[in-house]
């Protein structure tokens, strides 16, 4: 997996840096596609729209077009094409494998230098074990037939691929003490997903801390997030999943809210070495 040229990555770097040029010709996106038709009757208002939000993935010939409109340096604009072609590709996790809804975060994450996440009720798929997923996948949605399973099942194993590449993502994680007891798929499972927990600390390097039942009411109880830091975007993302759906924060305002709510369950949370040892005594207790 080569997170440096993630097609999901790519196009959200066009889409901001088409917003940020047009901004800075001083274009409102009506004024951007009035000067835009003249090169292509393609353009429009809408279409710009879904370009800078991300719902079209523009040719090649048309950012030429743009970056000539809005008066973009030659060597930015030849940048910002070549980005356009990477994004233009098909990332490994845009099969029927993975639900459409979660391809963009797996391409995100597969191009993320950092990750920090607050897990309340389960193990964060970059670090559950084959049989771990296959039961929290079995429970979570019932009626999923036995070969989709396992092809859902294969691919939560290659995203994991992250933590081993030669610059590994940095993956900081906080669970409640929750996720250390609820038996997904009996005491054997959680045998060999706890060993594997230990191992992900002692060998890759991810950071684990637990927040205990003792601790009481404590900010993550709304739930859990993410927040990924991807290389060349203007700031951090945030990233919730729920029944209801998928929502990314990216304001300033919504992630810096992500962090500090993580900064917040970091410091309630046991240490890293104390962490570590509550999940030995959880594993015993599943012997």
């Amino acid at each position: 997996m080569n997170s440096g040229v993630s097609p999901t990555l790519r196009l959200w770097q066009v889409a901001e840096s088409c917003k940020n040029y047009r901004d800075a010709a001083g274009l409102t996106i009506e004024e951007a596609a009035d000067r835009l038709k003249p090169r292509s009757p393609r353009w429009s208002r809408s279409k710009i729209q879904r370009l800078e939000t991300r719902l079209y993935a523009p040719q090649p010939a048309e950012i030429e077009q743009l970056t000539a409109g809005y008066g973009v340096p030659a060597d930015e604009a030849a940048a910002l094409v070549q980005m356009a072609r990477e994004a233009r590709q098909k990332g490994w996790w845009q099969t029927s494998a993975i639900p459409k809804k979660f391809q963009t975060f797996v391409g995100l994450e597969a191009a993320a230098t950092e990750i920090r996440g607050f897990e309340l009720a389960l193990i964060p798929g970059l670090l559950q074990t084959s049989d771990y997923a296959r039961a929290l996948m079995s429970a979570i949605e019932p009626a999923t037939p036995p070969d989709v399973l396992e092809h859902l099942v294969a691919a939560r194993m290659v995203r994991q691929q992250v933590l081993l590449r030669p610059e590994p993502v940095k993956f900081s994680v906080i669970l409640s003490e929750s996720v250390l007891r609820c038996q997904v798929g009996g005491r054997r499972v959680m045998r060999g997903q706890l060993e594997r927990l230990v191992e992900v600390v002692d060998e890759l390097g991810v950071v684990l801390q637990i927040v205990p039942f003792s601790v009481g009411p404590h900010a993550g109880m709304e739930g859990s997030f993410m927040v990924l830091s991807l290389p060349d975007l203007a700031s951090d993302v945030g990233y919730v999943d729920g029944t209801v759906g998928i929502v990314y924060l990216e304001t300033s305002d919504d992630v810096r809210r992500c962090l500090m709510r993580f900064a917040a369950l970091s410091s309630i949370a046991l240490s890293p070495g104390d962490s570590l040892k509550m999940v030995s005594s959880a594993l015993a207790d599943y012997r």
